[in-house]
């Protein structure tokens, strides 16, 4: 099975889990590389330096893990059922040891195998990078089950900056000279001191809630942007809210949930886009576009905005508002139900120019799998990335499945589950918010 960027699957649908795997990692090109397998917990840490496996570690500490070198080749055979707990998921990499860039190489081939044949494979070549120096090659990660994510994207630094991206540290033997005292530098600009938030900031006083988001939102671009070696502060995209306007969510806008979670998209559009606002639609069986949401109408968007659009609630459909905000619609003015009035084709969001974020909130099931996921997959060819947030007590058994939907050039949509907005801290929705959007784009670069 050949795989393409972003591909994900069960590993179960391709070999047996409970018995040892290989991972084959082959770079070919002018300088030398040197791979590693970084095996983190749920945080994405590494948290015990023992399952680190490169060429100065070549096992973990049971063997559950070894790497053999030969030539131009990395051979890691894994032993999935022996790991420990802690261990969720096994990043593979490729370094390179020198100043050369991942953009000269000939070609970076990765395998996984079971009994000495081939089962999945990804070949890419030079024109698949820039100037990165490494790359994430592959995950295997668990997820209810064991599974793979090619994820085939460069990265800036080399092997210290990864080691320093998944929270180890590098070892250092040796007795250092004595070294002259570093002359004073000045403190890095911090990522919050944009024009757009210092004045959201200064206006903080009079506006209720705005403050604490901020504050928090800054704090979160500053992590994310120090652990995926991207900039988020100076990102510019366009942030678009679909918002779940289906009957089952009227008590979540009677009791103020949704007023809350509005209130915390705000710092996104602040910080993201030119003009400081965030597109807005909900959606039912069809969709509405509503006014943009900004720092001037946010505090009271549910009952002056959305309580008198003359919408009303309706089923759980997510293709027509997405294929809206992706690929443009035709759509009907004059008129609160679809019938009449004067029929307008209304351009998409999603352009060339810069990427967008689409924060999709939703407390339930979709009636529309099949055509959504045909919008999906027809969106990972375009520069959007969509963070679909379930709210509420559901499985969202199809929103998981998204998160691993199959068939796209690369995987441009990510899931969290919020079960209470309220119970949950600013940071931790900015996290889940954010997370997988920092991800993409580092890809990107």
């Amino acid at each position: 099975m050949n795989m393409q960027r972003g591909y994900r699957a069960k590993l179960d649908d391709y070999l047996d889990t409970s018995l040892p795997l290989q991972v084959r990692i082959r770079t070919q090109g002018g300088a030398v590389y040197d791979t590693a397998c970084f095996c983190v917990d749920a945080d994405e840490m590494l948290s015990d330096d023992r399952y680190m496996i490169f060429y100065n570690q070549l096992a973990s500490p049971a063997g559950e893990i070894t790497l053999t070198n030969q030539g131009d080749v990395s051979l890691y055979s894994v032993q999935l059922k022996q790991l420990p707990a802690f261990i969720h998921k096994l990043v593979f990499t490729v370094s390179i040891d020198g100043n050369g860039r991942m953009g000269q190489i000939r070609s970076h081939t990765v395998e996984i195998l079971q009994n000495g044949a081939s089962v999945l494979q990804m070949e890419m070549t030079g024109r698949d990078f820039l100037n990165e120096r490494a790359i994430i090659s592959l995950e295997i990660y668990q997820k209810s089950v064991w599974r793979v994510n090619a994820v085939a994207r460069g990265y800036n630094g080399g092997l210290s900056d990864l080691l320093a991206h998944f929270g180890g540290e590098e070892a250092d033997d040796s007795v250092p000279a004595p070294q002259p005292a570093p002359a004073p530098q000045p403190a890095p600009e911090p990522v919050q001191d944009t024009p757009r938030l210092r004045q959201a900031l200064s206006e903080a006083g009079s506006r209720q809630g705005l403050e604490g988001c901020v504050r928090e939102f800054t704090d979160r671009l500053s992590v994310l942007s120090e652990r995926n070696h991207i900039a988020l502060g100076a990102t510019a995209a366009r942030v678009v809210a679909a918002l779940d306007y289906s009957s089952s969510m009227r008590p979540l806008y009677e009791n103020g949930t949704m007023q809350n979670l509005i209130n915390r998209l705000v710092p996104l559009g602040l910080n993201f886009d030119d003009n400081g606002l965030i597109e807005l639609f909900l959606f039912q069986n069809d969709f509405r576009r509503l006014p943009e949401l900004t720092a001037e109408n946010y505090e009271n968007y549910v009952s002056e905005v959305i309580g008198q659009s003359g919408y009303p609630m309706g089923g759980t459909c997510y293709a027509p508002v997405l294929q809206a905000i992706t690929e443009g619609s035709a759509i009907r003015t004059g008129t609160a139900y679809g019938f009449g009035g004067s029929k307008v084709i209304a351009p998409p969001i999603v352009g060339a120019d810069r990427p967008t974020l689409v924060l999709f909130i939703t407390d339930g099931e979709n009636e529309d799998r099949t055509r959504s996921d045909q919008v999906i997959r027809r969106s990972a060819e375009l520069n959007v990335f969509i963070q679909f947030i379930g709210i509420g007590d559901r499985l969202f058994s199809y929103l998981q499945e998204v998160d691993e939907l199959p068939g796209r050039r690369c995987d441009n949509t990510g899931f969290s589950r919020i079960s209470d907005p309220a119970a949950v801290s600013d940071s931790v929705f900015y996290d889940s918010v954010l997370s997988q959007f920092a991800y993409w784009l580092q890809g990107r670069l």
